[in-house]
């Protein structure tokens, strides 16, 4: 398939190399140029807009970081809407709010192409292996047009349908609410543990065989390093999506709002291109 990619962030670029190794032809765009060198070396075509990538294109991939990027890359004069032809399929892959999901569909649909939603679990090194969980909402006939491109991502993973445009972003902020919560109590384990005048090796050791397997485990490395550049997942992002879950909910929800007051705090500190992993350096003593 001829499939354009739109947003070249960490995860942007990950899905285009994977649709190149998979042997699509792939066009990208991205708003910030000069990040496309190394995917127009592997094959890719580099589009000066997002409607010059959009153009032709069988499917369109958008991965930006919220839902204002998604409306600028879609309905901006020189935006995907402006270049794709009708019918064309968009698959929006951001993390946005299932309201903003929902008006961007009816935004796309009116100028005649077809909206889905793909938002994934997982990050970069997902990608790369291929086991992202994908989760998409709209049409099934439409999930299943997208599933050549889906499975690039996903072959040793897996796609779930949530339902209708909407579905599958709530999903997935009930999943990055629990990793939020889970990567907030890390902090604060670490912390006693450092009370208790543990090292941290030890603690992250006993947190990683534990409740924490998961984010314990992937930060261990980078928490040793002192080193949270590069991030698949990064501490603005998951604060966003925080934000957006808890704003969502119609009770309290205590702790999921303990957990976005540290992650907002700890992109107050400056702290927001790091990888989440830095919620593990505990809190100051």
């Amino acid at each position: 398939m001829r499939v354009a990619v739109c947003g070249l962030g960490r995860m942007g670029t990950a899905f285009a190399g994977v649709l190149l190794d998979a042997g699509h032809d792939v066009v990208v765009w991205n708003r910030t140029a000069g990040r496309a060198a190394d995917l127009v070396a592997r094959g890719a075509t580099e589009a000066p807009t997002a409607a010059a990538a959009a153009a032709g294109a069988d499917l369109v991939v958008l991965m930006v970081f919220d839902g204002p990027a998604s409306e600028q890359a879609l309905f901006a004069p020189d935006g995907i809407t402006a270049g794709a032809a009708a019918g064309t399929l968009l698959v929006n892959a951001s993390t946005v709010g299932p309201d903003e999901s929902s008006g961007l569909a009816s935004r796309v649909v009116a100028t005649g192409l077809r909206y889905l939603e793909a938002p994934v679990l997982g990050s970069v090194p997902a990608v790369l292996a291929g086991s992202l969980t994908v989760l998409t909402g709209g049409d099934v006939a439409d999930a299943a047009e997208a599933a050549p491109v889906l499975a690039a991502w996903s072959h040793a993973g897996r796609c779930r349908h949530a339902g209708p445009v909407g579905a599958a972003t709530a999903l997935k902020l009930v999943a990055n609410l629990a990793l939020g919560v889970v990567a907030a109590g890390m902090r604060d384990a670490v912390s006693l543990g450092e009370d208790f005048g543990l090292p941290r090796e030890l603690v992250l050791d006993t947190l990683a065989s534990g409740a924490f397997e998961r984010v314990a485990g992937r930060s261990r490395a980078r928490l040793g390093a002192q080193d949270y550049a590069g991030a698949p997942f990064t501490l603005a992002a998951l604060d966003k999506d925080l934000r957006l879950a808890t704003g969502y909910a119609h009770r309290p929800l205590p702790v999921a709002a303990a957990a976005a007051a540290v992650t907002s705090a700890g992109v107050a500190g400056g702290d927001g291109d790091c990888d989440i992993a830095v919620l593990g350096r505990g809190t100051p003593g």
